[in-house]
C-alpha cells in the first residue's frame, strides 16, 4: 500500500504543474504575437522622417519651392494660344505687305484687304477685275494677281478660298443665265490664273459663287451695287 501511496504522489506531482504551464505559455505566445504591429509603426514612422528630411534637404538647397508636374501643367503656356498669336502675326505681316503693293500699283479705290480673326481678305471691284457681264480676267488685274500669287507661294500653310460675288440685277446670257452662273465663272477665271501662271498647288484653292446673296452693302444706288460686284480671294492657315 505504501508503495501504491508513493506512485499516485509522484503522478499528482508531474501532473498538476502541465495545465499552469500550458498558460504561461499560451499567454507568452499571445504577447509576443500582439507586439507585431509596435515593429510595423515604428519602421513607417522612420520612413516618414526620412522623407521629411529629405525633402528639407532639397528645398533648402534651392532656395525655393520644389514645384510639382501639377504646378508645370498649370503655368505653361497654352499651345493653342501660341498657335493663334501666330497665325495672328502672319495675318497682319501679310495685310501690311499687301496694302503696299496696292498703294504702289495705285488701286486704293478698287482694291482693299482686311484681318478678320485669323484670314486675310483681299477683295477687287469690279472696275478693275471684269468687264460687265463677263468673266475674263482685265490685263490691268495681272500684276496685283501676280502679288497675291507670291504670298500664296510663301506661306504653304495657307488655304486659299475665291468668292464671286455680284449685285442684284439679274442676268440673263447664253454664257451666264444667272449671276449663280457669273459669280462661279469669275470665281474660276482667278483660280485657274494661279494654276496655269504661278503653279501654285491645287489642293490648296477652293472657289464658290455667291451671287447677290452676300452683299457688302445694300444694292440701294448704283454706286452701292458696284461695290457689291467683287472678287474676294480669303488665305486663311489651315487647322491643324
Amino acid at each position: 500500500m505504501e508503495e501504491i501511496s508513493k506512485r499516485i504522489s509522484l503522478k499528482t506531482r508531474t501532473v498538476t504543474p502541465f495545465p499552469w504551464r500550458m498558460f504561461i505559455e499560451k499567454s507568452r505566445s499571445s504577447i509576443d504575437s500582439d507586439g507585431n504591429w509596435l515593429i510595423t509603426l515604428s519602421d513607417v514612422l522612420s520612413l516618414l522622417l526620412v522623407f521629411f528630411v529629405m525633402f528639407f534637404v532639397i528645398t533648402k538647397n534651392t532656395g525655393r519651392p520644389v514645384k510639382t508636374n501639377i504646378d508645370k501643367v498649370l503655368n505653361q503656356p497654352s499651345k493653342d494660344a501660341g498657335v493663334q498669336m501666330t497665325a495672328s502675326t502672319v495675318s497682319e505681316k501679310i495685310k501690311d505687305e499687301m496694302n503696299s503693293e496696292i498703294k504702289k500699283l495705285d488701286l486704293e479705290n478698287d482694291v482693299s484687304v482686311r484681318t478678320v480673326d485669323k484670314e486675310v481678305i483681299i477683295t477687287m471691284k469690279e472696275k478693275v477685275t471684269f468687264r460687265p457681264g463677263q468673266a475674263d480676267i482685265l490685263n490691268s488685274l495681272n500684276p496685283m494677281l501676280d502679288n497675291i500669287a507670291g504670298l500664296i507661294q510663301r506661306h504653304p500653310s495657307f488655304l486659299v478660298d475665291i468668292e464671286g460675288h455680284t449685285d442684284n440685277v439679274p442676268i440673263r446670257t447664253r454664257l451666264y443665265p444667272s449671276n449663280w452662273e457669273l459669280s462661279v465663272a469669275r470665281a474660276m477665271s482667278v483660280l485657274k490664273y494661279f494654276i496655269n501662271n504661278h503653279g501654285i498647288n491645287p489642293s490648296r484653292l477652293s472657289i464658290k459663287g455667291n451671287a447677290d446673296q452676300k452683299p457688302a452693302v445694300p444694292n440701294d444706288t448704283p454706286e452701292d451695287r458696284a461695290r457689291n460686284r467683287r472678287v474676294e480671294i480669303r488665305l486663311k492657315e489651315k487647322e491643324l
